[in-house]
């Protein structure tokens, strides 16, 4: 009998890491448009990974992923960055 640390089917794969995603604003960038499903506007997320504190937009998404009524998130969560815009200048 093999012990079961030798056995195939147990044996992990190794995780192949996105040799392009390479800062932390790159990972919530990819995080964000995997999340609210809108992987075409990578550069947008990206930007706003670069210009936001991270838990801001975090939390901004997690608020978006929690209504249900939602058909679009990743306009709505243009929307709301462009509303927190707003506020902060007036």
């Amino acid at each position: 009998m093999e012990p079961i640390s030798a056995s195939s089917k147990l044996q992990r794969k190794p995780i192949q890491k996105n040799k392009f995603l390479h800062s932390p604003n790159h990972l919530l960038a990819d995080e964000l448009s995997l999340k609210l499903a809108d992987t075409k506007h990578f550069g947008f997320y990206l930007k706003m990974a670069t210009l936001y504190n991270h838990s801001f937009l975090r939390k901004l998404a997690n608020e978006i992923l929690e209504n249900k009524n939602v058909q679009t998130p990743g306009k709505l969560f243009a929307y709301l960055i462009k509303k927190h815009n707003n506020e902060t200048k007036s």
